[in-house]
C-alpha cells in the first residue's frame, strides 16, 4: 500500500480510535500527544526525530518577546510548516490570528496548520507572500471520518503536504485553485438561494425577455428564476439520492412481516420526501449542511410516513400523515408541535431549524433539544 491508500488507511485507523482517545484529551497537552502528533505522523513528519518536527520553536521578532509555536517542521534545519494546536475542540476561528503572527515571524514557513485535535486547518500565503490567508484551503475534519470517508478531494490535498510530496509552489498553486473553487461555489449558492437582479436579467434576456422592470423582478420573475435553478440542477440530484437505499436498520422479527408487506409508501409521502430534500438544499446555510442531505432518509409505517437524518429515531424530522381533505399533518418534535396545511412551504422554517439541531445533536451528543430548538426558531 503507498500514497494515497497509505495515508487514507492511517487517518482511518485514527480516526477509529477516536471516540475513545477523544474522552481522555482534557487539555492542551494530551491533546498534542493523543490526537495531533499521531496524524502529523500519518503525513509522514516522524515526531520521535528532532530535526524533523521540533517542539516549542521560537517564533517571534519582536526584541526582548519570544513566543514560541508548538510545533515547527523542518526540512534542512529550515522550519517550512507551524503547527499551532489548541485543546480538544476548541474554536480555531479565533486563533487564527495567533498562528498568523507565527507564518509571518518564521519567513521561511510555507505553510500553516491550526487543529484542536479534531480538526486540521491548512493555510498558505496566497493572497500576499509571506502573510497567511485568512481562510484554510483544505479542512481535515478528523471527528466526521469516524462516520464516513474522507473526502477524495480532501485527501488530493493532503497527499502534497505529505513529507515526501511536500512542495511549496505546488501547494501554493493548488491551495488558489480550492480557494477560488469555494468562493464560486459559495456565490453559486447564494444565487441559488436569492438570485440577484444582475443574474435574474442575464437569464431573462436568454429567454428573451427584455426591459424588465425591478419591482417586476421582485415579485415575479426571481421566484421563477429560483425554481428554473431547482428543476435544473437540484432535482436530478435529490432524485438520484432518492434512488438510493435509504440505510439499513435493524432487520424486522418474523412477526413484524406481515405488517410490513401491508406498508405502500403513496406518490403523495415520496413527493414530501423530494419536496423535503429539494428545500433543504436551498436552505443549508453552508455546504456542511447541503452535504448532510445525503443523509436524510424516509421510513414508512402504517398510518405515518417517518423523515429522519442519520437516525430513525434520535435523527427524526417529522412524521407526516397524510389528509384526505388537502390538509396534511407534519408533526414535528417539541417545540413545534403539528402543523396542519394544504401548502408545504409551511413547513420551511420549522424543518429547517430541526436540520440544523440534528446535525449539531448527532455529532455532538451534549447538545439538547427544546430550549436549542426553541432559540433557533425565534
Amino acid at each position: 500500500m503507498s500514497g494515497l491508500s497509505d495515508l487514507h488507511s492511517k487517518l482511518t485507523a485514527i480516526a477509529e480510535r477516536l471516540p475513545t482517545i477523544r474522552s481522555v484529551c482534557t487539555n492542551e497537552e494530551s491533546t498534542k500527544l493523543f490526537l495531533v502528533l499521531p496524524v502529523l505522523n500519518a503525513l509522514g513528519y516522524d515526531v520521535t526525530d528532532p530535526t524533523v518536527v521540533q517542539p516549542e520553536f521560537a517564533a517571534d521578532f519582536r526584541d526582548g518577546l519570544c513566543d514560541r509555536v508548538d510545533y515547527a517542521i523542518l526540512r534542512d534545519g529550515v522550519p517550512v510548516i507551524a503547527v499551532e494546536c489548541k485543546k480538544v475542540a476548541a474554536d480555531l476561528t479565533s486563533n487564527r490570528g495567533q498562528l498568523r503572527a507565527y507564518f509571518t515571524a518564521l519567513q521561511s514557513v510555507r505553510l500553516g496548520i491550526l487543529t484542536n485535535g479534531l480538526r486540521f486547518e491548512f493555510f498558505v500565503d496566497v493572497e500576499n507572500a509571506n502573510i497567511m490567508d485568512d481562510e484554510p484551503f483544505v479542512t481535515l475534519d478528523m471527528e466526521a471520518a469516524t462516520e464516513r470517508a474522507i473526502p477524495a478531494d480532501v485527501l488530493e490535498a493532503l497527499g502534497t503536504l505529505t513529507r515526501t510530496g511536500f512542495e511549496p509552489l505546488a501547494i501554493a498553486e493548488i491551495a488558489e485553485r480550492r480557494l477560488i473553487s469555494r468562493r464560486l461555489r459559495t456565490a453559486v449558492m447564494q444565487e441559488v438561494r436569492e438570485p440577484s437582479d444582475e443574474l435574474c436579467r442575464v437569464l431573462l434576456r436568454s429567454a428573451q425577455i427584455e426591459n424588465v422592470r425591478k419591482s417586476k423582478i421582485a415579485s415575479v420573475y426571481s421566484s421563477m428564476v429560483r425554481n428554473a435553478f431547482e428543476e435544473a440542477f437540484v432535482l436530478p440530484v435529490m432524485e438520484l439520492l432518492r434512488t438510493r437505499p435509504s440505510g439499513t436498520e435493524n432487520a424486522a422479527s418474523p412477526a413484524t412481516d406481515a405488517a410490513v408487506r401491508q406498508i405502500i409508501t403513496t406518490d403523495r409521502e415520496l413527493a414530501v420526501y423530494r419536496y423535503v430534500c429539494r428545500r433543504l438544499a436551498f436552505l443549508a446555510s453552508d455546504e456542511h449542511q447541503f452535504a448532510a442531505i445525503e443523509h436524510v432518509h424516509y421510513k414508512d409505517y402504517l398510518g405515518k410516513f417517518a423523515i429522519y437524518y442519520r437516525s430513525i429515531n434520535k435523527g427524526r424530522l417529522f412524521d407526516f400523515i397524510e389528509g384526505g381533505d388537502g390538509f396534511d399533518r407534519f408533526i414535528f418534535p417539541e417545540p413545534i408541535g403539528e402543523i396542519s396545511t394544504s401548502t408545504m412551504a409551511d413547513i420551511d422554517q420549522p424543518l429547517r431549524a430541526i436540520f440544523s439541531l440534528r446535525i449539531r445533536e448527532l455529532g455532538s451528543a451534549q447538545a439538547s433539544g427544546g430550549p436549542v430548538l426553541q432559540k433557533m426558531l425565534a
